[in-house]
């Protein structure tokens, strides 16, 4: 039920917004590095592992709207891939939790070129699973549907379409849909993407 009225909402936003004038289109893809807030510990694994970022490849689509003079209006969809990486001697674990993720921000355009935004994020899990010793173990059941997130970031025109993206998207909400283990996500992005 959570999914369809997110879609719905999702869908009228859309649709309210594609009248307005100004607005631009475009496609992004670049890496994510994702992490959580989480010692190495407290994932049950040695004091002596080292916890590293995941990094996965991330892409969607983006809208832009100037609203003002300096002020620009920015929603965007993506497939984002979230989670950690943890190395101990020879082996390696990794947690896979990837999002459809729906963002809308604003921006303050400093000049032309450059731009510093925040806003909130709400992403759909798409997956998440846990590979270790060459077995993979599914856990989408365990996880919330929804998760909430805070995206702070700044931008670069370096033409008239092409956009340079650097972004933190810090995780608000609990990964775990039961308990009180308060695993979030962090994900630092780098993407390029071009504006039609």
């Amino acid at each position: 039920m959570k999914k369809v009225i997110f879609v719905v909402l999702a869908l009228i936003v859309v649709v309210g917004m594609v009248q307005a004038s100004d607005m631009r289109f475009g496609v992004k893809a670049g890496i994510a590095l994702g992490n959580v807030n989480k010692d190495v510990e407290e994932l049950d694994a040695p004091a002596e592992a080292d916890k590293k970022m995941r990094m996965a490849v991330t892409f969607g689509a983006m809208m832009h709207m100037p609203v003002g003079e300096k002020m620009v209006f920015m929603a965007e969809g993506s497939y984002i891939p979230k989670g950690v990486k943890i190395e101990y001697m020879s082996e390696e674990m990794i947690m896979r939790l990837d999002y459809l993720q729906f963002d809308a921000m604003m921006k303050y355009a400093f000049s032309e070129a450059f731009g510093l935004y925040a806003g909130p994020g709400m992403g759909l899990i798409m997956k998440a699973e846990q590979e270790f010793d060459g077995d993979t173990y599914d856990f989408k059941d365990d996880v919330e549907t929804l998760e909430f997130s805070l995206n702070i970031g700044g931008q670069f025109m370096a033409t008239e379409n092409v956009v340079i993206d650097a972004r933190y998207n810090m995780g608000l909400t609990q990964v775990p849909n039961e308990g009180d283990f308060d695993l979030k996500n962090n994900v630092l992005s780098l993407t390029v993407g071009y504006l039609f």
